[in-house]
Formats: C-alpha cells, sequence, structure tokens
C-alpha cells in the first residue's frame, strides 16, 4: 500500500499550487503532516476568490479550531496552536491579530501557521496594563489590517483602552503610535482607499492617512441624522465598504442583537441617507475587520443579508452563548447559524476571515 506522507515535497507544492478553494486546501492538509507543512512555503497559495469561514471558538484544552465553510456546508478542523488561550481578530486578508495573556502581539495566518510578531501592548501609549491578563479581561476592542503582510505597506491599527484610543504599528516597528482620536472614543475601524476610517461615539467619521512619517487626521463625515429606537440598550456603529461606497451599519441592541439598520454615504456631498435595500452585497460584521462581497461573486451567501458576531462577549465576565446570525435586510428577521452555538466562552468569540495563503 503507498505511504502518501512519502510524496516529495517539489510535488506536493505542484498539487498545492493548482488548488483554487480554501476548502481544496483544507481537505488537502488533512491527508497527513508533511501535505499541510507545504502550506508554510509561500509559493503555494493558489489562485482564484477564497469564499469567507466562520472560525468558531477555541474549544477547552485543544490547539485545534473549527472552521464553518457555507461554501460547503462543512466545518473543517485546523491546528492553530499559535491561538490557543488568545484573543482574536479577523480580517478579509486572511490573517487575524492575536493579543497573548502577557500582552504579547502577533499576526498570524491560521491556514499557513506563518506567524509574524508585533510590537507588544505594554508599548502602546496610555494603557495601563498588569503583567498578565485573565480570559475575561478587556484591552484591545477591534484590530484592523491595511492590507496582508505581505504588503511592505501594510499598517495595523486598535481600538484600545476604556477610553476608544487609537494606535497603530506596521509589523517592522516596534512601538505602537498614539493616533488622537477626534470627538470622544472610536467605535470601529475600516481601511478605506489608503487611508484608515474611524467612527466615534458621536457618530462622526475621521480620516486617518498613516503613509508618510506623520501621521494625518482629516474630518471626513459629519454625524448622521439617526432615529432613536424604543427598547434599544445600545447601538454599535460598523463602517463597511461595498462596490466603492461607504455605509455605517447600526446594530440595535437590547441584550442582543433585534435588528439593523444601514446608511450610504454620498461621497460628493458627504451626506448620509437611509438604505432599503442593500441589492447584491452581504456584510460580514462582529469580532473582525468588516467586509462586503457580492452575490455575483460568492453566490454562497445571501444577498441583501448581514452575517454578524458577537463582538462584545468579554464585557460579561460569565461564559456564554454567542448573539451571532444571519440578519434579512428584506423581513428583519434573524437565522442563527448551523454551528458554534454550543460553545461557551469568556473571550474566544467566532469571527469570520477570508483565508488566503499569502
Amino acid at each position: 500500500m503507498a505511504d502518501w506522507s512519502k510524496l516529495p515535497d517539489d510535488l506536493l507544492k505542484v498539487i498545492a499550487k493548482r488548488l483554487n478553494s480554501a476548502e481544496d486546501y483544507a481537505s488537502f492538509g488533512a491527508v497527513c503532516k508533511s501535505w499541510y507543512s507545504i502550506f508554510g512555503d509561500e509559493d503555494c497559495g493558489g489562485s482564484g476568490l477564497k469564499s469567507p469561514w466562520l472560525m468558531l471558538a477555541e474549544k477547552k484544552d485543544s490547539d485545534m479550531r473549527q472552521f464553518y465553510s457555507p461554501l460547503t456546508s462543512k466545518v473543517y478542523e485546523i491546528p492553530v496552536p499559535e491561538a490557543t488561550g488568545k484573543w482574536c481578530w479577523g480580517s478579509p486578508h486572511g490573517w487575524l491579530v492575536t493579543l497573548g495573556t502577557h500582552f504579547e502581539m502577533a499576526l498570524l495566518n491560521p491556514i499557513t501557521g506563518i506567524h509574524i510578531p508585533l510590537p507588544s501592548l505594554h508599548a502602546c501609549p496610555h494603557q495601563n496594563v498588569p503583567e498578565k491578563s485573565q480570559s475575561s479581561d478587556v484591552f484591545i476592542y477591534k484590530a484592523v489590517l491595511s492590507s496582508s503582510p505581505s504588503s511592505p505597506e501594510c499598517a495595523v491599527m486598535i481600538i484600545y483602552s476604556d477610553y476608544g484610543r487609537l494606535a497603530f504599528t506596521k509589523p517592522s516597528q516596534q512601538t505602537w503610535t498614539l493616533v488622537e482620536s477626534e470627538d470622544g472614543p472610536v467605535e470601529d475601524i475600516i481601511y478605506f482607499d489608503g487611508s484608515f476610517l474611524a467612527v466615534n461615539m458621536a457618530w462622526e467619521v475621521w480620516m486617518y492617512d498613516v503613509s508618510g512619517s506623520e501621521m494625518k487626521a482629516i474630518h471626513f463625515a459629519a454625524a448622521p441624522v439617526v432615529h432613536e429606537m424604543d427598547e434599544v440598550e445600545y447601538q454599535a456603529k460598523y463602517l463597511v465598504e461595498a462596490g466603492g461606497d461607504i455605509f455605517m451599519v447600526i446594530r440595535n441592541l437590547y441584550m442582543r442583537t433585534w435588528t439593523f439598520s444601514v446608511l450610504k454615504l454620498h461621497m460628493s456631498s458627504k451626506v448620509w441617507e437611509d438604505v432599503e435595500d442593500m441589492e447584491h452585497s452581504t456584510f460580514f460584521l462582529g469580532n473582525n475587520h468588516s467586509f462586503s462581497t457580492s452575490a455575483s461573486d460568492y453566490p454562497e451567501f445571501r444577498r441583501n443579508t448581514i452575517y454578524f458576531t458577537d463582538d462584545y462577549c468579554g464585557f460579561l465576565d460569565i461564559p456564554r452563548h454567542f448573539d451571532m446570525g444571519i440578519y434579512n435586510f428584506h423581513d428583519t428577521q434573524i437565522q442563527h447559524y448551523p454551528v458554534g452555538h454550543e460553545a461557551l466562552s469568556v473571550f474566544s468569540a467566532p469571527l469570520w476571515i477570508k483565508p488566503s495563503f499569502s
């Protein structure tokens, strides 16, 4: 009987380069350790679009992480020991930002296992942290990448501290640079057209250019006119780019998510207007860099819907089920994901990520 683990690496690399989907990669890597180790080679990334995956919560005493693929309706198990016991934030670039209990930070590709150190949170200005955190402590609320770390221009921006401060760094740097956020704490950040955009508690949007030697802050858009809703405890705000346009998504919460509202920014007048139909777009919000897909490229996802995960689980110091699901913009109904609800965790929330091999 043939021993498939003995196939030469050169042949495995040729096969790996012909794989076009992350699902094929997961099946390929599950054959044996030698096949999976090929993904550590940067030249093994296949071409083609990578359908978003839902990375599920960490299981106790296990280095394996489960990833749910709506494309195949299957759950794939992949060893990700570098993420064990750490906070993680997902991205559309295929990389996670991780934070450990000793405040060590890194960029991690959960598919290839490649990780790139970032400056410790101890190197972040105005952040008084102990030597070691408890799993339920919240120190970073959102982490966003400008691009894949394969780009020399890659930058990381975080929302941190109870005051919603901003800081950024690059993989080659040793410290975090404080960004003076305007008009109060920041709620969400995205990367758009060469700059970071941030929405604050006052509903204003500011643009931050970190490409030069000095960071520049520019007022990007005024606050929209928002209608107050009865029986809503809090309205979380997210920024999403779709088709070159900027949207503000409002998540209406009372113990859990009830509804969403969506506003679109007219780029010329910088005026927000209510959106009645998201047309062919699908939004992915929560414990990740917010992003969108189009139904023409990703027909496995329902158009005019919001796939959301729980990005405030750490505020309650009790293990509990996650507030996540699929919000239908037409009928305002929420459907649960078919997986991930059996997990209980204080800190390890599910997140959306678009797999990448570079």
